[in-house]
C-alpha cells in the first residue's frame, strides 16, 4: 500500500482533548474462529504461501519465532498512511506519526500432513503495536500502550477494522487459489447451525385452555409459538 501523506491544514492536534490510549486488534470485528484455516503440507509451505500473500499486500515478513511445540509464529509488518498534525497557535510546530499493521501468523503442523494457521492483526503507530484485551497466549506480549489525544484524528485509522478485512481478503483469496499442493486451502471453520426453534408452551396444556374463548386460544396459541425471550417479555 502506498504511504498517503495529509495536509497540514486538514489534521488535528495530536494532544488535543484527553490523553488515552488506543486498545484493539483483528478480534474486534473478525474472531478468533473466523480468523483461522487449514493448509496443505508443512509449515514451511504454509509460510510460503502466506509470505506471498502478505507481501502483496504491503506487508512484508520482519521475524519468526519457533516454538517449543513445534509450531511457528510468523511477524508481517508495514506502512498504511502517515499523519501529518500542527500545533500552537503564533508558533506552529507539525510533527507526523506513521500508522501501519502488524499481524501474527501461527503456523501449527498436524500429524496427518495438514498446518492450522490463527491469524491476528493490530494497528501500529510509528513501528509500535497497539496492546489488546485478551490477546491469544501465543502473540507476543505488548510491552507499552500506544497513547494519544482522544481527538486526535488518526484514532480512525487504528481500530483494527483495516487489519481485519486484510485478514479475511488473504482468507478469501486463499479459498480462490489452489486447491491442492503445499500451501493449499483445505478448509474453513465453519459456522454452527442454528438451533431448531422449539416452541415455548403447548397452548392445549395451558390450564386456561378449556376454559377459554375462541379469541383466548387464538393468543394462547400464538404466545406458545413465540421464542421463549419474547414469551417472557410478554408475561
Amino acid at each position: 500500500m502506498k504511504i498517503q501523506a495529509w495536509a497540514l491544514a486538514g489534521m488535528v492536534i495530536l494532544g488535543s482533548g484527553c490523553i488515552s490510549s488506543i486498545r484493539t486488534s483483528s478480534h474486534s470485528f473478525l474472531d478468533a474462529k473466523e480468523s483461522e484455516a487449514l493448509l496443505q503440507g508443512g509449515t514451511d509451505d504454509a509460510a510460503r504461501r502466506i509470505t506471498e500473500l502478505m507481501s502483496k499486500r504491503g506487508f512484508p515478513v520482519t521475524e519468526k519465532q519457533v516454538r517449543k511445540d513445534r509450531s511457528v509464529v510468523y511477524v508481517f509488518k508495514g506502512q498504511r498512511t502517515a499523519l501529518t498534525t500542527v500545533s500552537g497557535t503564533k508558533i506552529v510546530s507539525g510533527s507526523t506519526n506513521t500508522v501501519g499493521s502488524v499481524f501474527f501468523v501461527l503456523l501449527t503442523p498436524r500429524e496427518d500432513g495438514v498446518t492450522r494457521m490463527d491469524l491476528i492483526g493490530k494497528p501500529t503507530m510509528d513501528g509500535r503495536a497497539v496492546c489488546s484485551d485478551a490477546p491469544p497466549a501465543w502473540v507476543p506480549s505488548c510491552d507499552k500502550n500506544v497513547i494519544t489525544g482522544s481527538l486526535w484524528h488518526g484514532r480512525d485509522q487504528m481500530t483494527g477494522k483495516e487489519e481485519a478485512e486484510a485478514i479475511r481478503g488473504m482468507l478469501l483469496e486463499l479459498g480462490l487459489g489452489q486447491t491442492s499442493g503445499p500451501g493449499a486451502l483445505i478448509a474453513r471453520p465453519e459456522a454452527l447451525p442454528e438451533a431448531p426453534t422449539q416452541p415455548t408452551c403447548v397452548a392445549s396444556e395451558h390450564p386456561d385452555w378449556a376454559s377459554a374463548s375462541a379469541v383466548e386460544k387464538k393468543k394462547l396459541l400464538e404466545m406458545c409459538r413465540a421464542p421463549a425471550a419474547q414469551s417472557a417479555d410478554a408475561i
